[in-house]
């Protein structure tokens, strides 16, 4: 009951904190934020009206249930679910762009250029290793069929009729048996040429054909009927000389064989002939006898009758099986009301019916003169019995009706359905009766129509065999030669130049590409889009990596004013808080974390110190009683803190360190505790809190990282808002979704993510600054004094 008091109160003193969103991060780095003006008036109502009711952040976002965090120490959680539904837009926007993949590419920039190296050196070792191959050139024309006195087909097509012929005859050029042919009309001389290599070490020696084979190509020019016939060889003769022969010996291949096939088919043709003719007179016969067995004329009758008396019996069937539905459907009807005991009057069938009609016309006006009756008479009078009497006996009468018409309507039920079974079995046996006359006549039809097609394949044979005689006397040439080949003076292959350019091509796309995919199989958090399309939260302040500083220097940094572009960057933190509805108000601030070492206690103290700077009176309290180090951070003595208030060991002005810098205190956590989510659960614990929201503007806790404990969970009830520290590509994405998930839970706003230790080239990068841009800012004589923001 205290916390709850104390949300509302947090609440009336805050009313906007839940409501009003965080305004968005410019796309710069360093000192731009602290020239960021709040965003228009419209910018924030739409905002707000974006925004789902209830405290916390948007359930659309952050659903509920988390895994287990092996990674980090403890007992804590880790991969949840997934972002939310309604963010379809990720891929639009401030989503993944090219200054994402300019930086994925940038941070494996060494990656890429070794492997467009090694692709380079090896393009040019392979180009510098081959050897020069020559390439003659044998240019044929495939010709059409030309005009012709005898029309006589082909029993072998060699003209070119359509594209599917011309495939066919590039297919011919390119097989096997071609280069067969080829190497057959070589001299021994050439096949010597032709399979030396040049290598002295080689083992085996390739055949002719295997050269011939591999070393052709057949190039088709579009639109046309003309191809060239092409060998590559590293012997310039032999390459014109094996193009020539190609030509030549397809020329020649296709009238031979064109000759060939033609007396073949003849041959062919005479035996297929007369083995179709016996077949024919077999199966005229056959046709014959059939004829005499069956009585074809009664057999097309019955074939009718049947037929029309199976129509008739499928009309029946229909019938019948329309008022078994139908009956069916009353019948049901009837038992479903007579086990719920509804009155069967209601149904219009029960109640159409003459009878019981009658008997409810007299039921209503007896009910309506017992009542009369009973108002004027007592129990035993005449008139009141006899009313009564009246009225059971028509109540009799009714319920007797009702169950005679519930009996005939069994009755008709059963009778359709008796019905319809008698018409579909006479249905079932007349289909009967009709495949077997239908078996019948398809054994005549079968034999007639074989008996037809082969008379027809007869004709067609005979005719073939007379044209086939004719064609094979006829020469014609299915190709010609346009332009033969000559010896060629300059090989075509290798061809430095392109491989080299590929070389480097291919090696830049490969470079690029391994980069990208080693940097994008990192699922870690280093971006805008990491943060705020996948973990959930806006991101309001960006931390840049301090190097070269001892641990409690970078504590205090905004204090002493060794790192300009950090005290600029916690100024802008500042200013974010300022502008937003939900912060500016906010006087207890929890900063937690996904996984130790992501830089919590380093974002709290400076930025308790900023607050401080601006005249704000601010102190921090140490809250991560397992492991505390605020103490350590600040060189502080030993003494009493927050475990020993809640024990009652000190009272609060004893466990504060009062003007540890100007505007600035510090609470450690001082004796070690034995149960810190006792202690923080504890009444005292919710009076420190509301105690120092009295005394100071503003105070910050150091929480525990929530993927270790959940000792956040519990302070974050007492608090005005959270704070989310992501250190850059330290913590999965998985594992800070899932953080934030818990943290939404708890209906306390989560002012945003900072991001932290990020590298000047991934900030310049994402977000368009460099800090070179601002050296003129950071390079000024004055002392380091803290620096303060204009009114």
């Amino acid at each position: 009951m205290g916390r709850q008091r104390r949300r509302h109160h947090l609440r009336a003193r805050a009313p906007a904190l839940s409501r009003a969103p965080v305004p968005p991060l410019p796309d710069l780095f360093g000192p731009s934020f602290a020239r960021m003006t709040p965003p228009p008036a419209n910018d924030i109502k739409q905002a707000k009206d974006d925004r789902s009711s209830g405290d916390g952040l948007n359930e659309r976002n952050y659903g509920h249930g988390y895994g287990l965090n092996e990674r980090s120490y403890g007992h804590g959680y880790g991969h949840g679910d997934g972002i939310g539904e309604d963010d379809d837009d990720s891929g639009s926007g401030d989503g993944l762009n090219l200054r994402h993949y300019l930086l994925m590419l940038l941070e494996r920039k060494w990656y890429a250029l070794a492997v467009f190296l090694v692709t380079l050196v090896a393009s040019a070792v392979y180009t510098f290793q081959l050897t020069p191959i020559y390439s003659g050139v044998v240019t044929v024309q495939m010709l059409k069929r030309g005009a012709q006195v005898i029309r006589t087909p082909d029993i072998m097509e060699s003209m070119v009729a359509s594209e599917s012929d011309f495939n066919t005859q590039m297919r011919v050029l390119e097989s096997l048996s071609m280069a067969q042919s080829v190497a057959a009309r070589l001299t021994p001389e050439e096949v010597k040429l032709l399979v030396s290599t040049g290598k002295a070490n080689e083992a085996e020696t390739p055949s002719a054909v295997s050269v011939i084979f591999g070393g052709r190509r057949v190039i088709p020019q579009r639109m046309t009927l003309i191809l060239n016939i092409q060998f590559q060889h590293s012997n310039p003769k032999m390459a014109a000389r094996i193009a020539n022969l190609y030509a030549s010996e397809y020329i020649a291949y296709n009238s031979r064989l064109r000759t060939d096939e033609s007396l073949k088919a003849v041959d062919e043709l005479k035996d297929r002939a007369e083995q179709q003719r016996k077949r024919v007179d077999e199966m005229a016969n056959a046709l014959q006898t059939y004829r005499q067995r069956g009585n074809l004329l009664s057999l097309m009758q019955s074939k009718d009758i049947v037929t029309e008396r199976l129509k008739t019996l499928s009309g029946m069937a229909t019938q019948t099986g329309v008022r078994l539905k139908e009956g069916e459907v009353r019948w049901n009807q009837i038992q479903e009301w007579t086990k719920s005991q509804r009155d069967l009057t209601e149904l219009p069938f029960i109640a159409s019916q003459s009878k019981v009609s009658q008997l409810v016309l007299q039921l209503t006006p007896q009910k309506m003169a017992v009542t009369q009756l009973r108002d004027r008479y007592g129990p035993k009078h005449p008139r009141l019995i006899d009313a009564v009497n009246s009225l059971a006996q028509t109540t009799i009468e009714l319920r007797s009706a009702l169950a005679t018409a519930a009996s005939s309507i069994k009755s008709e039920y059963e009778n359709a359905r008796q019905n319809d079974e008698e018409a579909r079995k006479a249905l079932a046996a007349q289909e009967q009766k009709s495949l077997e006359l239908d078996k019948s006549s398809v054994e005549y039809d079968n034999l007639n129509r074989d008996f037809r097609v082969n008379e027809q394949l007869l004709e067609s044979m005979l005719a073939k065999m007379r044209e086939a005689a004719v064609t094979g006397t006829i020469e014609t040439d299915s190709a010609r030669i346009i332009d033969r080949a000559f010896e060629p003076g300059t090989p075509i292959s290798p061809k430095v130049g392109s491989n080299l350019v590929v070389g480097a091509l291919g090696g830049l796309g490969l470079g690029i590409v391994f980069a990208i995919f080693l940097s994008a199989i990192n699922d870690r958090v280093r971006s805008l889009f990491d943060i705020e399309k996948i973990v959930g939260l806006p991101l309001i302040g960006i931390i840049p990596k301090l190097d070269r500083l001892e641990q409690p220097d970078k504590a205090q940094v905004v204090a002493n004013g060794t790192d300009r572009p950090a005290i600029e960057a916690f100024l802008s933190l500042y200013s974010n808080l300022r502008i937003s509805e939900e912060s500016k108000n906010a006087k207890l601030i929890l900063i937690t974390s996904t996984l130790p070492g992501e830089g919590k206690s380093f974002i709290a103290t400076n930025l308790a110190l900023t607050f401080a700077s601006q005249g704000q009176r601010t102190a921090i309290v140490d809250c991560d009683l397992r492991k505390p180090n605020i103490q350590r951070l600040f060189r502080l003595p030993a003494t009493k803190g927050v475990a020993d208030y809640c024990l009652g060991a000190a009272s609060l002005d004893e466990i504060i360190g009062k003007n540890v810098q100007p505007n600035f205190d510090v609470i450690i956590v001082g004796s070690r505790a034995k149960n810190p989510i006792q202690l923080l659960n504890s009444k005292q614990f919710e009076a420190l809190t509301g105690e120092l929201a009295k005394r100071y503007d503003r105070v910050v806790f150091d929480s525990p990282p929530l993927g270790a404990v959940s000792d956040a969970l519990n302070i974050l009830p007492l608090m005005d808002g959270a704070l989310y520290a992501v250190r850059y590509n330290m913590v999965k994405r998985g594992n800070a979704q899932a953080c934030v998930k818990r943290l939404a839970s708890v209906h306390v706003p989560i002012f945003g993510a900072v991001m932290n230790a990020t590298t000047s080239g991934a900030a310049s990068t994402y977000y368009g600054e460099s800090k070179k841009q601002y050296e003129g800012y950071y390079s000024d004589e004055r002392p380091p004094s803290a620096p303060r923001l204009a009114a």
